[in-house]
This record gives C-alpha cells, sequence and structure tokens, in this order.
C-alpha cells in the first residue's frame, strides 16, 4: 500500500482527520473556494473500492451548491493515481481546463483563447508552498494561507464529510 510503516497513519482517519478525499480534495477545495468562494451547502459521496485501509475512504466526489444555483463538484482518490483531469470549470461564457499539466482556456471575450490549444499567457509559478513556509518561518516575507482560511477550509470540508455519512445536504453556517 501506500501508506505503510511511517507513513500508516495517513490511512487512519481518527488520526489523519480525514481520508483519500481530504487528503487530495483538500488542494481542490482551496481552489475552489478562492475562485468562487463559500458555498450554501455541501453533499458528497465517499467509498473504499479497494478496500486497503479499514475505516478510510480511498476516493470521494462532492457536490457543492452556491446561493446563486451555481453546482461545482470535486473528485479526488488515492485510486486513480494518473489524475487525468486535476481542473475544469465550465461556465455561460466559457470554459477551462488542466489537462497533462496544461492550461487549456475557451471565452469569447478573450483573443486568442479558442481552447484547442495551451494557454500560456501565465504569470511566473510562484515558489513551492514549502519554500513559502520556511521563508515564513525565517521571518521573510510569505504570502501564506491565513489562519482563518485554512480553519475555512476545514469548515467545508468537515461539512463534505458529515454530508457522505448521513447521505443528505449539509448546510454550511
Amino acid at each position: 500500500g501506500y501508506f505503510e510503516d511511517e507513513w500508516s497513519w495517513m490511512a487512519e482517519p481518527k488520526q489523519a482527520g480525514c481520508g483519500a478525499f481530504g487528503d487530495l480534495g483538500t488542494h481542490a477545495l482551496d481552489l475552489l473556494l478562492w475562485l468562487y468562494g463559500l458555498p450554501d451547502s455541501v453533499t458528497a459521496q465517499l467509498a473504499r473500492p479497494m478496500a486497503r485501509y479499514p475505516d478510510c475512504d480511498e476516493l470521494g466526489e462532492a457536490m457543492l451548491c452556491y446561493a446563486d444555483g451555481c453546482l461545482a463538484s470535486i473528485a479526488a482518490s488515492w485510486v486513480d493515481l494518473a489524475n487525468p483531469m486535476p481542473f475544469m470549470l465550465s461556465a455561460t461564457d466559457g470554459h477551462a481546463f488542466v489537462l497533462d499539466n496544461q492550461l487549456y482556456l475557451k471565452c469569447e471575450n478573450l483573443p486568442d483563447a479558442n481552447g484547442n490549444e495551451p494557454w500560456l499567457q501565465l504569470p511566473e509559478a510562484l515558489p513551492h508552498a514549502l519554500e513559502l513556509f520556511l521563508d515564513a518561518i525565517n521571518g521573510k516575507q510569505a504570502d501564506l494561507v491565513s489562519a482563518k482560511e485554512a480553519a475555512l477550509r476545514n469548515k467545508v470540508m468537515d461539512a463534505i464529510y458529515s454530508a457522505a455519512a448521513k447521505q443528505c445536504w449539509e448546510k454550511i453556517a
């Protein structure tokens, strides 16, 4: 398995705080909350198709419902390691998706955004998150997630896990 020896705690939700969905889905959730804000309610389905880890989800999919009627979904898994399409955003005026680590963008209001070729007009990449964290520890300026933002993401993820356990929609208070 992936989590043996010193990493076995990762597959123990009581110790890790979550399973595969929380482990990997938190990154998509972070991006979604940054792009679109706090949802009104969430629901989810979690599963253990490989049954490698007792009482630990190995995959999941969540739906997030927003006040304006927008629906978003997040899928995350320890089963599909290829993660062929880690991000897709569809809207009335266009869409964006990542495929093979390339951003594709189609938007009628953006010249040359035809969706057929990778979009290369991107800002310079930020340093790795670990580098930013170490910079902050060493007193350097670093743009990190605030404690309030991290707590908000935990609140939404907790609601997702609760909704999956109860098989219902959970309101985000």
